[in-house]
């Protein structure tokens, strides 16, 4: 993100240093074992590069990687983040000073470099895309559909190289919360920015969840903890009341305090970390009813994952009771068939997300939940088919 002071990161790629796993003792001609180290690499803006954070290590991204060491002891981070980056300078330029010229490129070199041993990517892009589109009150439409359709555009760019350079890659993005709230406290022109500012930051979030779910990469979801949407009038800032969505960004971010500074503050990194942190942790299968099926009518119903990595696989849990005969739950979450008896049926779910092939890895993520499906006999004088 913009607004601040570019934040070099240089990557120091291991090219040409011993093997993984190799090391030397003090003693001549004898070698020791060592575990190998795993890796955390992280892209992005200026909010990966740890703009806001005092001290350094409350930045989210080494808050993710201090708690990901509770699974990786051997775990190492590289942070290639770049304070101003967009999609655009990550894949061409300018930016920060790296080894081959570009944030992709070193992020690509260093995943050819260590094949099945990079744990995760993290990558917070797209914020400075579209962050300088206020003109006066307003804000610009056309700079935004621009800024979006640079995103949609260059973003699969990196995700594909990403891929591309690191099969299987175990990629974590995020969405963004909105700063621009805090205009809200500057009277009716402020507010009719804060107004538009929200809607900008619901499109670009769908945008981003639309791209990261089609590389199949998770993301992470701040938004939801700073309450993007949530405006009613529930929040506190310096003591008066004011919009939830407008309290958090003042309390969270740097801008109300700051003179427009719309970077997060310690307590914003934090969350920043634990949004990253609960996709990263596990799979959760939130609780939800099934629609009522029909005898021997057509049924199509699917369940939802949360967290880990997709995409999630599925099957009927261990030692489940059966589905209605004539459903079937495929592995990609959908119930589908002609129920053939009515009753009321009580199954488990059980889904594990997708975790790349690395060595020392733990096991996938798994979840189970319950359903019941309750089937309805077919309306009289329906024939049978």
């Amino acid at each position: 993100m913009r607004w601040a002071t570019a934040v070099g990161a240089t990557l120091a790629l291991a090219l040409a240093a011993s093997p993984l796993g190799a090391g030397t003792s003090g003693q001549a001609g004898a070698t020791t074992p060592q575990a190998a180290p795993l890796y955390d690499l992280a892209m992005g803006d200026s909010l990966g590069a740890g703009v806001g954070a005092s001290p350094a290590t409350d930045q989210y991204v080494d808050l993710v990687y201090q708690h990901e060491l509770s699974r990786f002891p051997t775990l190492e981070l590289d942070n290639l983040s770049c304070g101003g980056a967009t999609t655009h300078s990550v894949i061409d330029g300018p930016g920060c000073t790296y080894a081959t010229g570009t944030q992709l490129g070193d992020a690509e070199a260093f995943l050819r470099a260590h094949p099945r041993h990079v744990a995760l990517l993290t990558i917070d892009i797209g914020a400075n895309d579209v962050d300088d589109c206020q003109v006066g009150e307003s804000l610009s439409p056309t700079c935004i559909q621009s800024g979006l359709q640079d995103i949609a555009a260059q973003l699969p760019t990196i995700l594909d190289g990403l891929e591309a350079a690191y099969p299987g890659l175990a990629i974590y993005g995020m969405d963004y919360y909105d700063p621009f709230l805090g205009e809200w406290l500057l009277g009716s022109g402020g507010q009719t920015v804060a107004d538009q500012s929200e809607q900008l930051v619901v499109s670009l979030n769908a945008l981003l969840a639309q791209l990261y779910g089609a590389s199949e990469a998770a993301m992470a979801d701040p938004a939801s903890l700073f309450q993007v949407t949530d405006s009613a009038p529930t929040g506190s800032y310096l003591g008066l009341t004011e919009p939830q969505n407008v309290a958090d960004a003042c309390n969270w971010t740097l801008f109300c305090s700051d003179d427009g500074n719309i970077h997060a503050n310690d307590t914003g990194h934090a969350l920043l970390a634990q949004a990253f942190d609960a996709s990263l942790d596990g799979v959760t299968v939130p609780a939800s009813s099934l629609p009522a099926a029909t005898v021997g009518s057509g049924y199509s119903a699917t369940l939802s994952a949360t967290g880990g990595h997709p995409p999630y696989r599925w099957k009927r849990a261990p030692g489940s009771a059966a589905l209605p005969p004539g459903v079937r739950l495929t592995s990609s979450g959908s119930l589908v068939g002609k129920p053939r008896r009515a009753g009321t049926f009580a199954f488990d779910a059980e889904v594990t997300d997708t975790r790349l092939d690395i060595a020392g890895a733990p096991p996938v993520h798994l979840a189970t939940r319950s359903f019941l499906l309750t089937v309805v006999p077919a309306p009289v004088g329906t024939r049978r088919r």
